[in-house]
């Protein structure tokens, strides 16, 4: 797999640096990983990584001066190109990245589905849902908003959403919800109390 283009501000390396040496970590590296995406852009993990904490099947980059960039390979074809920002004195570092949401047709094809069909009706609840990825015909969803922690969630999902896309996309052969709904902060419908 080709190793992904990373740049870095002078900010962002003042930064990185500054992170470090507060840690008591200054020749720790930095782990990028997509978690996620939501409301249309990736959602990032970023952590130092010190010596001997090296994550296996991560691919090490030596992109920016003096840190090691660690990335899982299923991140790497979106980190492709990124660059990473700060706003000085104690700004956090965050991403640039000009890569599209979705390189897949189909999850992108599945994420415009949830944009155009299923989240107009769940915003009205203050809920949204965001496709994390496709894989081996299953699709991964993530319930935010008044979604999560709903009593109705289940039935949103199951007699909503999952048949939705099931009936939309052949492809497809399974939904499954990543949600912690016990998280739940502003559920739309509490769920009953056991």
């Amino acid at each position: 797999m080709k190793q992904p283009r990373i740049a870095a501000t002078a900010a962002a390396l003042t930064r990185l640096d500054q992170v470090r040496a507060n840690r008591k970590q200054p020749g720790a590296g930095l782990r990028i990983a997509i978690t996620g995406r939501q409301d249309g852009a990736f959602v990032y993990d970023m952590q130092l990584v010190g010596a001997g904490e090296e994550l296996q099947g991560d691919m090490i980059v030596d992109a920016l001066p003096g840190i090691s960039v660690h990335i899982p390979l299923a991140s790497a074809p979106y980190l492709d190109g990124i660059t990473l920002d700060a706003t000085l004195p104690m700004g956090a570092v965050h991403v640039i990245n000009p890569n599209p949401i979705w390189l897949d047709p189909l999850a992108e094809s599945v994420q415009r589905f949830l944009d155009d069909e299923i989240n107009p009706s769940v915003a009205s609840h203050g809920g949204h849902i965001d496709l994390l990825d496709v894989s081996d015909g299953i699709a991964f969803i993530h319930m935010g908003g008044g979604c999560q922690g709903c009593g109705m969630a289940e039935v949103t999902l199951g007699q909503g959403v999952r048949v939705a896309i099931l009936d939309a996309f052949a492809d497809i052969h399974e939904v499954r919800d990543t949600t912690d709904h016990a998280q739940g902060a502003n559920p739309y419908y509490q769920a009953a109390k056991k």
